[in-house]
């Protein structure tokens, strides 16, 4: 619905309230799911990210790279959970029109921050390394990973929409797309800095 009204009628006009009517819902029931209007049309929601969905996660990129790894946990988070392709390509429309939406997911990042560097000394624990470090070394080591791969995906995300890059069909083509720009972002920075 959200996105809808933002299609047909602009972003100022799709109010919560809008919103809401269009859903046939309350605004108190609309804040019981979403924190904004932001949210409800990028699709952002307050999930509770368990330890166990991050494991399952970092085990399944277990194998790759440790920045390929926190990348792809990165925008694993991000990515809007949608079973509509297209209410994905949807989406993208949006985001291309009003790039400043994007905001939004970085902040659904830094609220997960705990989580998710949790994750990434989870993976420090396993990479020879750090081998021997001790978990008050390897925190502050996960914190600044966890900084530099956001840095990454917020910038290769910022490219993509400023680049004007073609919302296609295939979700998984702009999702690869961006986790290689990213990854690519950092390494290159790392490199020079070393």
């Amino acid at each position: 619905m959200a996105v809808e009204l933002v299609l047909r009628d602009g972003l100022a006009h799709a109010t919560v309230d809008a919103i809401s009517d269009a859903a046939d819902v309350s605004p108190r029931t609309f804040f019981n799911y979403f924190d904004s209007k932001e949210d409800a049309i990028l699709g952002v929601r307050n999930p509770e990210l368990t330890d166990d969905e991050v494991a399952q996660h970092l085990a399944a990129s277990d194998g790759g790279g440790l920045v390929e790894s926190i990348v792809s946990l990165l925008l694993w988070v991000i990515e809007p959970s949608t079973t509509s392709s297209e209410l994905h390509m949807s989406r993208m429309k949006v985001v291309k029109a009003h790039p400043e939406l994007l905001s939004r997911h970085i902040t659904q990042m830094t609220r997960m921050a705990d989580q998710l560097t949790a994750g990434i000394q989870t993976l420090l624990e396993k990479d020879p390394r750090f081998e021997g470090d001790s978990p008050e070394t390897l925190q502050p080591s996960a914190d600044v990973l966890f900084a530099l791969c956001t840095g990454g995906v917020r910038v290769a995300v910022k490219e993509w929409v400023t680049n004007g890059s073609a919302a296609t069909q295939d979700q998984l083509a702009n999702l690869d797309q961006l986790e290689r720009r990213a990854i690519e972002l950092v390494r290159e920075v790392t490199k020079k800095i070393q």
